[in-house]
């Protein structure tokens, strides 16, 4: 089985990354309100792993202008389109709850429908990646891939790597799920082939200096 791995793209219309551009809550009045993100559950280093998300909660984007099909909140936890829940829905074991996608100034920020939802198929690299045809490293406990190939025993469609480098922790899927991706539309999103994906690690900073084309050249974490 082929796969590829999804990375998020950087645009002026999608922040490669919402961690700093959007705050989950769980209603209006909570939006409105003076309370500190890191106190929400959801935010919490002890509590965003296994806590109950809100239901019809309030994703507020810094900028209205923003256009995303898939990304993420904070640790396991993701945002997606209408479009994307459709495609991801069939292949992941997931609760897919809406949540009101909206400006600062709490306008809705189009028509479309969104959804959050917490992901947990999460592998040892062990038993997905082939040791003997790829090129990693450890750093402090993290996994640095530098060149992959998937095993061709694996059968999962949709998968994360446990304890790998942050600035590597994104999507693997398969060719069927790359296939039915590809039949929505979607701006900020990237599909590289897993054998001949461009990775960085966490202590790369050249990326820093590069053009808007050249970044989106890197697989980066949704």
């Amino acid at each position: 089985m082929n796969y590829f791995v999804l990375s998020a793209t950087q645009s002026e219309n999608c922040p490669i990354s919402l961690v700093e551009d959007a705050i989950l809550y769980s209603d209006k009045e909570q939006a409105n309100s003076s309370i500190e993100p890191g106190s929400l559950p959801w935010y919490s280093y002890k509590t965003s792993g296994d806590c109950e998300l809100p239901k019809n909660g309030i994703l507020v984007l810094k900028s209205k202008k923003t256009k995303m099909s898939f990304r993420n909140i904070n640790n396991n936890i993701f945002v997606v389109n209408e479009h994307f829940k459709k495609i991801l829905q069939n292949y992941i074991n997931a609760d897919f709850l809406n949540v009101n996608v909206v400006s600062e100034k709490l306008e809705a920020i189009d028509e479309k429908g969104y959804f959050i939802f917490r992901f947990n198929n999460l592998v040892n690299y062990i038993d997905v990646i082939d040791l003997n045809k790829s090129k990693y490293e450890f750093s402090e406990g993290d996994l640095i891939l530098e060149k992959v190939q998937i095993l061709e025993s694996i059968n999962e469609n949709i998968f994360k790597i446990k304890d790998i480098d942050p600035a590597q922790d994104t999507f693997f899927i398969s060719e069927i799920v790359k296939n039915g991706i590809e039949k929505i539309e979607f701006n900020d999103i990237k599909i590289h082939i897993v054998s001949t994906a461009k990775w960085r690690d966490s202590d790369d900073f050249t990326v820093m200096f590069l053009e808007e084309n050249e970044v989106n050249e890197y697989v980066w974490p949704i």
